[in-house]
């Protein structure tokens, strides 16, 4: 293991590349990170073989969305610099037991953005195993059955589970968890996120007694006509000269959090900004000059995008509009007021975003979160 100076020094400037990134290597080393925690989780474990997290089995969701999603030729040796990074810092350890190597997660990275760890988890399907490092017995909810409706819900489940949600499925989280602004529209509950066989939805929180469900591309669809869809403007140094400039994008998902933070946490749609809501885009093209389709070789194609007025690099959603996520979301924790960060409001309707569009979209990102 490093020296406390220079494990300091490698957190200082990991830290720094979180908030203005300039390269990809320390992303490179996050994605290592929960590669490794994914495997662990399979174990419900804090260890896992180290063959079941070998390089060529972690290279493609170390490199997703770079290059094409195509590991370059030497990914094993920026792999296994990434994994010396994680051993020498104190963050995971190998070990030998009964002739094969297991690798170990000794504690969470310590230099990432308010809200990553969560994000990373979310993404890799870790909280959806039940394992998480802060977890521990007395976490665990049980639900006692508390009336007829909820034992037979329960019987005609174990029968016919294709058929029958269970009635406490995921009730430590989505029942607590609720989202009260969405009320039921049958009876006096309210809309939680809850899963079925053909993906997620909104149930009641009265359920069995109440079956009323909704989509969730309906539902938030509702909701953003209520609320409209927040521009949000933030200042910051360009990654390639430095110089300070203005991204501009929609985060529908700080305004999910700012609203209704709870519901935020078990529906991502944190992938949704700029470059993903085409009408919006043509709008925010047409209004400001530094927004304009730009070539990616990182994707292989063509998005709308924010660029430097003065150096005219492509500001991507990868790595800017990335930093510019985790600034809002963190304010939004910090309890901090938005206001001066939102530079206007689209209403929203059949001409700056359908439904249509809308539910695409939304379709689109469940996918990844299944």
């Amino acid at each position: 293991m490093w020296s406390e100076q220079k494990i300091q020094s490698k957190k200082d400037y990991f830290a720094k590349q979180r908030k203005e990134p300039t390269g990809y290597f320390t992303e490179y080393v996050v994605r290592t990170y929960y590669s490794i925690y994914e495997g662990c989780s399979l174990h419900k474990s804090h260890s896992c073989p180290a063959r079941e997290v070998s390089n060529y089995k972690i290279k493609d969701t170390v490199y997703a969305g770079f290059y094409n999603n195509q590991p370059d030729h030497d990914y094993n040796s920026v792999i296994n610099d990434c994994k010396n990074h994680l051993i020498n810092m104190g963050y995971i350890h190998l070990e030998q037991k009964d002739g094969n190597e297991f690798v170990f997660i000794d504690k969470p990275l310590d230099f990432l953005v308010p809200g990553e760890h969560e994000s990373y988890l979310r993404r890799y399907g870790i909280l959806d195993r039940e394992f998480s490092e802060f977890k521990s017995r007395s976490d665990i909810q049980i639900n006692p059955i508390q009336n007829q409706n909820e034992l037979t819900a329960l019987l005609n489940h174990m029968i016919d589970p294709e058929h029958h949600l269970d009635p406490f499925d995921g009730m430590h989280i989505s029942d607590t968890d609720s989202s009260k602004g969405f009320s039921c529209e049958l009876c006096d509950g309210h809309y939680v996120i809850r899963s079925g066989i053909h993906g997620t939805f909104f149930g009641c929180s009265n359920y069995p007694k109440c079956k009323s469900t909704k989509t969730i591309e309906d539902k938030t669809y509702s909701w953003l006509e209520t609320h409209g869809i927040h521009i949000y403007e933030v200042e910051q140094p360009c990654w390639k000269c430095g110089k300070s400039i203005k991204l501009r994008s929609y985060f529908t998902h700080i305004d999910l959090i700012s609203d209704q933070p709870e519901l935020a946490k078990k529906l991502d749609l944190a992938i949704i900004r700029l470059g993903m809501i085409e009408t919006l885009d043509k709008y925010l093209s047409s209004k400001y000059e530094e927004i304009y389709m730009r070539f990616s070789k990182q994707f292989n194609g063509e998005y709308m995008a924010n660029n430097c007025p003065h150096c005219r690099s492509l500001q991507g959603s990868t790595m800017s509009l990335e930093s510019m996520y985790h600034f809002l979301a963190d304010a939004v924790r910090k309890q901090q007021a938005l206001t001066s960060h939102i530079s206007e409001t689209i209403a929203v309707n059949e001409t700056f975003l359908s439904k249509k569009e809308w539910k695409d979209i939304v379709t689109e990102v469940l996918k990844f979160q299944k």
